[in-house]
């Protein structure tokens, strides 16, 4: 083995499930540690973090409306009236398992007693994969399950339905990228549809199964081919448009050229995905950004003219191209 391959490359992010048995005091401990320049006494450090816990408890206690009436009310406002209890062992077990995980590093004096402690070059790293995920969690999945169902009806209705006296299509095929099926979206098309067809991988369907949608049906493709006819639904919808599908050797743009043969004339294909994200010249906005393109690395982002292109090059006669409230849409018809 060369020198060269022998070198490893430097860690810039790990899995959440590196970071599971965490509690939040350490990544609290963790957080305080990296704003010290220099090696920090363990005791000075407990100062820290008790006069933090008991700050932000009285916080959440002034913040939090209690409706006396819900289940729970009352010993979760007596919980967070109780005084905060952190212990200087609790500490120092904990700065153990930190330093045992290459997290901490402890100074120690001639007789290996620990006079100090600091941060490595890997606390950064966790910090910023929490953060990640928090925006992951936090932010984007729930943009992603609560709001986009609404966004897609309010652009069906607006862009299509406005337009026709039935505010529902006959048939709809709904096909699905990834093996996680967005279950508000099922339920919206399904609700959109006298008949709802998905195509997606097996195991992806199987989940929609069990939630016992009546007008729900499995298609499914071979020889990059959708088993239905020519003009056979009255609309053709693809929420995110992911970097690979979960078909094995199909394409995704064959399978937009196949959404448009199975499309009747007079019926719509709809994608959607995001625009491309500005580059910013600014410290802290460029971290979130690169945080934001390693959350959706799955996904890809488009310009207007790409999204158009793809439209136009599966088979559409007209196109419209649209972003909404941050989502970009398009329209192809036949």
């Amino acid at each position: 083995m060369t020198e060269k391959e022998n070198k490893k490359e430097p860690i810039e992010s790990i899995s959440i499930k590196h970071i599971a048995n965490l509690s939040i005091v350490d990544m609290v401990m963790l957080q305080l540690l990296q704003k010290h320049e220099k090696p920090v006494i363990r005791h000075l450090l407990y100062n820290e973090i008790s006069q933090f816990l008991t700050r932000e408890r009285k916080k959440v206690a002034r913040s939090v409306k209690v409706k006396t009436e819900a289940a729970g009310a009352k010993q979760f406002y007596n919980w967070l009236g109780e005084p905060t209890r952190f212990s200087s062992s609790s500490l120092y077990y904990s700065l153990d398992q930190l330093e045992s995980k290459g997290l901490v590093k402890y100074n120690r004096d001639e007789n290996e007693k620990v006079i100090s402690v600091e941060a490595t070059q890997y606390t950064e790293i966790l910090i910023n994969t929490i953060l990640k995920h928090v925006v992951k969690f936090g932010l984007i999945d729930p943009e992603q399950n609560k709001f986009l169902p609404g966004i897609i009806k309010e652009v069906i209705d607006d862009k299509i339905f406005s337009t026709l006296e039935k505010k529902n299509f006959g048939t709809l095929l709904y096909i699905w990228f990834s093996n996680l099926i967005n279950v508000k979206c099922m339920n919206l098309f399904s609700s959109l549809s006298d008949n709802l067809f998905v195509l997606s991988s097996r195991s992806a369907f199987e989940s929609v199964q069990k939630l016992d949608i009546e007008n729900v049906q499995y298609t499914s493709i071979f020889n990059s081919t959708i088993r239905e006819s020519d003009r056979f639904f009255d609309a053709v919808i693809l929420p995110y448009h992911f970097k690979n599908t979960n078909f094995e050797k199909v394409s995704k743009a064959a399978i937009l050229k196949e959404a448009f043969r199975v499309v009747k004339d007079n019926g719509v294909v709809i994608i959607h995905s995001y625009t491309e994200i500005p580059k910013i010249d600014h410290a802290i906005f460029n971290i979130f950004i690169k945080w934001v393109e390693n959350i959706y690395e799955e996904l890809e982002f488009y310009t207007e003219e790409i999204f158009k292109k793809e439209l136009l090059i599966a088979g559409a006669k007209d196109t419209e191209v649209f972003v909404y409230k941050g989502h970009l849409f398009g329209i192809g018809r036949k």
